[in-house]
């Protein structure tokens, strides 16, 4: 009888490469290999999932002869084993319980607030910084400017945004980025674009399009940046169906390659967004998500983290639709930096308000984006109704 008992009792583990996602009454597992999903909403599949992924248990559960031969989980197990997500392994098998060892999302449990590990003792606060953008016109102040920026870590990225013209006249600002080690960018309208400095050349050129085109413009700096055989990425601005049918051709006609689209929301194009923003359950599963960015969607936002807007009068942003942080010639650098991370709404901006907190999928999700802010609701997509204002 012990014999017996040995070699039909189990150990039930699930690989540590699988990512486990419960509602009230289901849950799903998907494996960051390959995006193999396995779901269930039986009652005693999803208990057994969230007793093996106690603490206590990491990831190894004893599965006795009789819980085993339970129907819905003998077919789940199966499912995993198929999968190459989970296993079993006879106890009369093995020395002890086998090791397993799962990477936890664990600070909640232990009261600890994610936010300090951003703030440590050993830790230069500006090191978070992963990009600034600096948007430029007559007003901005390159003598009070470039003294602060020499005090960014060299591996931020700088972006200078404003119209050609603008850009062009702060050439103490440009000159100072021109020698920085760091990867910078010019974003700007393709109008106006009419010349180029040869000392621009080790920047990389994000264009902005807005349609329709002004075609003597768009000609003209078509010439300028092909000629100087420059690193060009183009924006597109599209609101409709008809903008995108639109770029397609002018993608096609003038052989551009590097472009991507920016949706515009217009207040009375919801159905276009709908249709091709929104992401439906197929859309969530589909992506290819490690499990480096589980983790990551728990504790911070992938858009804005790190990330912050210096504008031309000073004012700083972490958000351009969340209020201002202050001002970069008040305030010190380190100060604005360390406001975002104790009291900001930008860089921590999860998906943990309604409906997406009680959603399966609230980490398959991407982080919240700027439309979620523009449309003002929580969730865009055809999982779960937008019944809550975005807050």
């Amino acid at each position: 009888m012990e014999l017996e008992e040995k070699i039909n009792n189990y150990w039930f583990a699930i690989e540590p490469y699988v990512f486990v996602g419960f509602s009230d009454k289901e849950v799903v597992l998907y494996n960051t290999l390959d995006k193999q999903i396995v779901e269930s909403n039986k009652l005693e599949v999803v208990e057994l999932m969230r007793e093996t992924l106690q603490k206590e248990n990491c990831g190894v559960l004893f599965l006795s002869y009789e819980r085993y031969n339970h129907l819905d989980i003998r077919q789940f197990i199966f499912q995993l084993r198929e999968k190459f997500m989970g296993n079993i392994i006879e106890v009369g098998l093995s020395n002890g319980k086998p090791i397993q060892l799962l990477p936890y999302y664990d600070f909640i449990t232990k009261g600890v607030n994610p936010k300090n590990i951003y703030l440590s003792d050993n830790k230069n606060v500006l090191e978070n910084l992963s990009e600034i953008s600096i948007h430029v016109d007559s007003n901005i102040s390159d003598r009070l400017l470039i003294p602060i920026l020499r005090s960014i870590p060299n591996i931020v990225v700088f972006n200078v945004v404003g119209d050609w013209n603008d850009i062009l006249n702060h050439e103490d600002l440009l000159f100072f980025l021109v020698n920085h080690s760091s990867n910078k960018y010019i974003i700007c309208s393709y109008k106006n674009l009419t010349h180029l400095r040869i000392d621009l050349n080790n920047f990389k050129f994000k264009v902005s399009v807005h349609l329709p085109i002004e075609i003597n413009e768009w000609n003209k700096s078509i010439d300028i940046l092909y000629n100087h055989s420059l690193d060009v990425e183009y924006i597109f601005d599209v609101s409709s169906e008809e903008d995108c049918l639109k770029v397609e051709l002018l993608t096609e006609k003038y052989k551009i390659e590097k472009f991507q689209l920016n949706p515009i929301y217009t207040g009375d194009n919801i159905l276009f967004f709908k249709k091709h923003i929104y992401l439906s359950k197929e859309d969530i599963l589909s992506a290819s998500i490690s499990i480096k960015d589980f983790y990551i969607r728990q504790s911070m936002n992938a858009y804005d983290f790190g990330k912050i807007n210096i504008m031309s009068n000073g004012d700083v942003y972490a958000n351009m639709d969340h209020p201002k942080l202050g001002n970069i010639y008040m305030n010190s650098i380190y100060d604005l930096v360390q406001k975002e991370i104790e009291e900001g709404l930008s860089w921590f901006r999860i998906r943990d308000q309604s409906p997406c907190d009680t959603c399966i999928y609230q980490w398959y999700c991407p982080s919240p984006s700027k439309y979620e802010i523009a449309i003002g609701y929580s969730n865009l997509c055809h999982v779960k109704p937008n019944s809550k204002k975005y807050e």
